[in-house]
């Protein structure tokens, strides 16, 4: 999603069926880049396991003060995972040729 802080946004949908925590669904979170995950996941509560959607990313989300957190452990840079601009170019969306 465009934006003026130069942040990448990303848009989640959620079907009627999905498994995962209701907070997650619901309710907006941050992510962070951490260097070792499974050091950043002890003594917190886990409500999304540790879970690798593509080569190099893996990524787990944490409840802190009742707010969903994601933490993500990766070698690939914002422009390998975002691409060239909105969705072009990238790891998440490879077949897209242009901005949406």
């Amino acid at each position: 999603m465009e934006n003026n802080l130069s942040l990448s946004i990303e848009l989640h949908a959620f079907g009627s069926k999905s498994s995962l925590d209701k907070r997650i669904q619901t309710m907006p979170h941050v992510a962070f880049t951490v260097n070792d995950l499974n050091h950043a996941l002890k003594e917190n509560e886990i409500i999304m396991p540790k879970y690798t959607p593509f080569k190099d990313y893996t990524c787990a989300m944490i409840l802190v003060n009742n707010q969903p957190i994601e933490l993500i452990e990766t070698t690939l840079t914002e422009r390998e995972i975002w691409g060239n601009g909105i969705f072009k170019d990238s790891i998440l969306y490879p077949n897209s040729s242009k901005t949406k």
